[in-house]
């Protein structure tokens, strides 16, 4: 318990003493914001980036916890390698249009970018032409059957400096804005939604040097995923994500809240009770071991308590031992762990995971060539059909689930109680 206040406390600290970095302004364009709309399938498509997204699912969890509109939908058609232009698959694959049409695609996330940057600034020319060609392409077809799809660009990630032996990132950093630059002149002209992670992640990786966004420079690792995402939902619910706050002051009588409403309250200084019930679930806590940047660890559920007389306190919620502090933690603020809210999201992003990957194991086969390849006949053709039927059926019993678990849980009665 030492060491969780004690590591609560740091929180809290760099909370307050380190500048916060406004990660909305960053990941925002002035281009024209996504519109989501009820019931929407969001497809991903692009290069390793784009694939990784469904290894950890945080900005999957985030859209469907936080997005305005419910019964959202997502899969993932990216292949690591994939280019604009260039997009090899197995024998008798299917091309990308091919399954955009089966999985009706409504809105297409298109990740491209840090494969083609390194032919240099020399190529930036020609990748402006395979953009409009390929946005083209995109607004002839109507995959969901009825209208174009909603196209959103996200570019490529700034070359983190991992030092020796690998190399130094700053002529190829050089490559990646000019065509960052490029592809956000592009969505402009065509008013498409657009995330600049390049200079997103270059000031992520100026401010917090001691965590790694990557494994290798230019892929991200789980913290990467945790906090770019949380850039990436910014832009595309133009609002910043955050988690349920508090803030009690007991001398004025007042709970100041955000995504939270509170009922039922008693605040006295032997007495402190309250309900309260979110509005959403939480942003997912950090990876374990993370040293998170601050401004990001301030959208984690927070309680701060002013005015307490001097003491330890124990918070209590729906019956659960959460945290135990002393009278100036509270009044300084302590970030919440293990809240049932949390708790529900971990679960959340624990099914969206086995939903991607019952996905990948019919998109992405590993035995392809008896299920659509050279080996199909005799055998593949009588067995595999009913056996792909039976992955859809699991999936769409994990999407119900999913449905059920990102909605915001029961009011629950909170207590400070104090210990000594």
């Amino acid at each position: 318990m030492r060491n969780q206040i004690g590591w609560l406390l740091l929180v809290s600290i760099l909370l307050l003493s380190v500048p916060a970095i406004n990660a909305a302004e960053q990941a925002q364009s002035p281009s024209k914001r996504l519109v989501l709309q009820q019931g929407d399938r969001i497809v991903f498509i692009g290069n390793t980036f784009a694939d990784q997204l469904r290894l950890y699912n945080y900005l999957e969890t985030l859209l469907t916890a936080q997005a305005p509109v419910s019964k959202l939908s997502f899969r993932n058609l990216a292949w690591s390698g994939d280019t604009l232009t260039l997009q090899p698959r197995p024998l008798n694959f299917g091309s990308l249009d091919d399954h955009l049409t089966a999985e009706k695609a409504d809105v297409i996330i298109a990740c491209f970018g840090m494969n083609e940057s390194f032919a240099g600034p020399s190529e930036v020319k020609a990748y402006r032409e395979h953009w409009e060609q390929f946005l083209k392409h995109l607004k002839s077809k109507k995959y969901n059957g009825s209208t174009a799809p909603r196209v959103v660009i996200l570019s490529p990630i700034a070359h983190e400096n991992m030092g020796p032996p690998l190399p130094d990132p700053a002529d190829h950093n050089q490559s990646l804005a000019a065509y960052t630059k490029t592809m956000q002149s592009i969505a402009e002209e065509h008013q498409l939604p657009f995330v600049d992670l390049y200079h997103a992640t270059s000031r992520l990786m100026e401010a917090n040097p001691s965590q790694k966004l990557t494994h290798n420079g230019i892929h991200l690792n789980q913290y990467g995923y945790w906090a770019v995402s949380q850039l990436i939902a910014d832009s595309l619910l133009a609002k910043e994500v955050t988690s349920p706050q508090l803030v009690i002051d007991l001398k004025s009588q007042k709970i100041e809240t955000t995504n939270a409403e509170v009922t039922q309250q008693k605040l006295k200084s032997d007495q402190i009770e309250f309900t309260v019930k979110p509005l959403l679930l939480p942003i997912p806590a950090p990876p374990d071991g993370a040293i998170a940047d601050s401004d990001l660890l301030a959208r984690q559920p927070r309680l701060s308590v002013k005015q307490l007389p001097e003491g330890n306190y124990r918070l209590v919620v729906g019956g659960t031992v959460i945290v135990t502090g002393s009278a100036s933690d509270w009044d300084r603020g302590i970030v919440l762990l293990n809240l049932p809210s949390q708790v529900q999201v971990a679960d959340l992003r624990s099914t969206i995971n086995r939903k991607n990957e019952l996905f990948f194991y019919v998109y992405r086969a590993h035995n392809a060539e008896y299920i659509f390849g050279r080996r199909t006949k005799p055998f593949g053709a009588v067995s595999f059909p009913p056996e792909m039927e039976t992955f859809d059926e699991l999936i769409q019993s994990r999407e119900k689930t999913i449905q059920e678990q990102s909605r915001p849980i029961e009011a629950a009665k909170w207590e400070l109680i104090r210990v000594d």
